[in-house]
């Protein structure tokens, strides 16, 4: 039985790409639609296996509408439960870990790759990310580690500031700074991991506290880029810390 799916994207060329990409698979896409209203209407009358869809989808060229996410939600809603594929470039990729919280099962980024379109449609049966995937392994240091960082949109001369984090998981960091950040605010971080080379990741901070008595804040961050082998790194950092049990309060 052929896989059915809806591609929600404002840009002609990327749904064009992406229906491209997936001829001779097992997927079919049967319909494109460039707004959210446009969408819902396809979702109700085709019931389709899967909706791949762009979070900067609008509601609609002329009028108000449910897009982005909101149009997701809705479609999340319906009684046949099509899965949620998130479609993201470089530039909306900070958006992911939202969605994915919400209810989307997997993501693939533009421009779209064969191989790594099949793997995540693959991944969309077998629920390695979604909900799954914002539960990954941590742990609670006994010795805080540096961070040096600076937004995104900060030019290449801006100077790094310094923070220090004392929660270290798969999907994120806690850190503490004397810095306000404003939430949302997206950040390229490095993390100094004892005996390795410097953790570099992007982040977006989704929680900002004060912390009582001092003129700091608790920033929890959200990876929202990685390399695969940072990644990897990572997660073979952390597994170290686990076995070992030492240099960590819990995991």
């Amino acid at each position: 039985m052929t896989a059915t799916i809806v591609v929600a994207d404002r840009v002609p060329a990327d749904r064009a790409a992406f229906t491209e990409t997936l001829k001779g698979s097992p997927y079919q896409v049967v319909a494109e639609v460039a707004h959210g209203d446009a969408l819902l209407e396809a979702v109700d009358r085709l019931k389709p296996w899967c909706v791949a869809m762009d979070l900067l989808l609008p509601g609609h060229a002329d009028r108000p509408g449910d897009g982005g996410v909101h149009a997701m939600k809705k479609v999340i809603e319906r009684p046949f439960k099509p899965k949620i594929l998130i479609i993201h470039d470089v530039n909306t990729a900070h958006l992911v870990m939202g969605a994915l919280q919400t209810g989307a099962g997997s993501r693939v980024r533009k421009p779209f790759k064969r191989e790594a379109l099949l793997e995540a449609l693959t991944k969309l049966n077998t629920g390695q990310e979604g909900e799954r995937a914002v539960k990954q392994m941590g742990v609670r240091l006994k010795k805080a580690f540096v961070i040096h960082y600076k937004g995104v949109n900060e030019g290449f001369f801006a100077k790094k500031r310094e923070a220090v984090t004392t929660d270290l998981s798969e999907s994120g960091i806690g850190m503490q700074t004397g810095e306000k950040l404003p939430k949302g605010t997206v950040l390229n971080v490095e993390v100094d991991l004892p005996g390795e080379a410097p953790l570099k990741a992007r982040c977006q901070a989704m929680r900002v506290e004060h912390v009582t008595g001092m003129q700091r804040y608790d920033v929890g961050m959200t990876f929202v880029e990685m390399d695969q082998a940072e990644r990897d790194r990572l997660k073979k950092f952390i597994s170290r810390l686990v076995e070992r049990g030492t240099g960590i309060i819990k995991a």
